[in-house]
């Protein structure tokens, strides 16, 4: 899989942000370490912690994990469609509603991640698995157009990398006891 070397000719606004945070990186790479790199920022903090929200308005950290599991589930679906049946259309997701109808807010971080880590280990397998032919394959993304295998594991990788950084910034923050 080609890296990516320069968002220049990315016209969604979210699609530049997102992809800013990999390039020149592995997307395979990075989505492989997100588990255990996930795992290691939720270790040691209790259960008030993980749901504390450390600005109003933005999500806790059980808040960005329950997202990360269930963006995974849209991932698992996306994925499957753009290599077995290239050209379906991909359904945008609202991260809102689902918030809010799936109660982010009451998740079990622990339950959430043990899913996160199984889904993730088997999208990281196949991946590795694809000749490079099925990475042109592709969905079209109700709001961003035309995907490839490709660039959907760009722009989970760069999720990803997105979401760690604002766990880690969270984490720091509840270590500082600045929240109380």
């Amino acid at each position: 899989m080609k890296r990516l070397s320069s968002i220049s000719g990315i016209a969604n606004p979210y699609s530049r942000r997102i992809l800013a945070h990999v390039i020149d990186k592995d997307p395979v790479r990075i989505l492989a370490a997100t588990p255990s790199r996930l795992r290691r920022l939720t270790r040691g903090l209790s259960k008030v912690q993980l749901k504390k929200n450390a600005e109003k308005g933005k999500w806790s950290i059980a808040q960005l994990v329950n997202h990360l599991s269930d963006t995974e589930v849209v991932l698992a679906f996306r994925l499957r469609m753009a290599i077995a049946q290239s050209g379906s259309p991909l359904q945008a997701m609202d991260e809102r509603k689902w918030a809010d109808g799936l109660r982010y807010r009451n998740a079990d971080v622990g339950r959430k991640l043990v899913v996160f880590e199984t889904m993730r280990r088997d999208h990281v397998r196949m991946l590795k698995s694809l000749p490079k032919t099925v990475w042109r394959r592709y969905g079209m993304h109700q709001e961003r157009g035309k995907e490839t295998v490709t660039r959907m594991a760009q722009m989970y990788a760069g999720h990803d990398l997105n979401h760690l950084q604002q766990i880690r910034k969270i984490r720091s923050w509840l270590l500082k006891g600045e929240h109380r």
